[in-house]
């Protein structure tokens, strides 16, 4: 079976959690009122809790939570859920702590953990099984599905042939889901190959800057400076104040409960405000004055 079917086949559809009041000064920023944002050409997403909805609000952050359809999984390697899980989160920590030297925000690769484990229980170390496992494993701690509307926003954005990209924390199925609900790969939905930018191919996850340098590169090679690009994420830390600081416009997504991070009270993000906030996918196109880039 191929990843995106596996996809299909492991995934039901998620409800919306509604989002919890913001603080006055955010909630200005919901207006509809406010004038278009000029100059955009570019929009660029991140993933989690943003175009999908994750059951734990960001990519592997969900395993803290019981998840008793784990337990089958599980079997199969003679383990119970809490062994198999306990295992994940030994060598996540492990391999972070192994990288930590190159970058204070290491990313590693899910596979790589897994081909581990399946060689120390003996069902043989190869790559492919141990990329139908760790995707088995993700789909069942941390299920997905794409937010409301988030298909026919990026397809009005690619009618108006605005460059699209994602930067994003995410591992070798995040492109998959695309194929999995949308029925195409990123490049084939408008996205710029040189705009998808994910954190396990880079080494490094956000909020480090080096994921959005890639990204300002590309723009300046298509003529636009940062400020022409609106970055679309659900968290303070690891979306909005790293696309701030690369010259970004930013949006900030507070359409579900479980994926909001306004992280008050961490000091990185103070003073950090989006331009705009939206709790619908759907009113993102009306927040720019699109302008063609061709």
């Amino acid at each position: 079976m191929t990843d995106p079917c596996l996809i299909r086949q492991k995934s039901t559809p998620l409800p919306l959690l509604p989002p919890p009041e913001l603080p006055p000064d955010l909630e200005v920023l919901c207006s509809p009122e406010l004038p278009p944002l000029k100059g955009i050409h570019s929009v660029i997403f991140d993933v989690y809790g943003t175009l999908f909805i994750s059951a734990a609000g960001d990519i592997g952050s969900g395993d803290n939570e019981p998840h008793y359809s784990l337990d089958s999984l599980a079997r199969e390697y003679g383990l119970s859920a809490e062994q198999l899980r306990g295992y994940f989160q030994k060598a996540v920590l492990k391999r972070h702590g192994e990288l930590r030297g190159r970058s204070p925000y290491p990313e590693l690769r899910v596979e790589e953990l897994w081909a581990e484990f399946l060689e120390q229980h003996g069902h043989g170390n190869t790559m492919d099984k141990a990329r139908e496992l760790a995707l088995r494993y993700e789909l069942t701690v941390n299920p997905v599905y794409p937010m409301p509307d988030a298909e026919k926003t990026l397809g009005i954005l690619r009618e108006r042939l605005i460059p699209l990209g994602l930067i994003s924390n995410a591992q070798f199925f995040t492109p998959l889901l695309f194929e999995a609900f949308f029925n195409a790969p990123p490049k084939n939905l408008g996205f710029d190959p040189e705009l998808l930018i994910y954190s396990f191919e880079l080494g490094e996850a956000k909020p480090s800057p080096n994921l959005f340098s890639p990204a300002v590169r590309r723009l300046k090679s298509l003529g636009l400076e940062p400020e022409n690009a609106l970055y679309v994420g659900n968290d303070m830390l690891n979306d909005i104040s790293p696309a701030a600081q690369a010259g970004f416009k930013t949006v900030l997504f507070a359409g579900d409960r479980r994926s909001l991070r306004l992280r008050e009270g961490e000091s990185r993000v103070k003073g950090v405000r989006p331009d705009r906030i939206i709790r619908n996918l759907k009113d993102l196109p009306a927040l720019f004055v699109p302008h063609g880039l061709y």
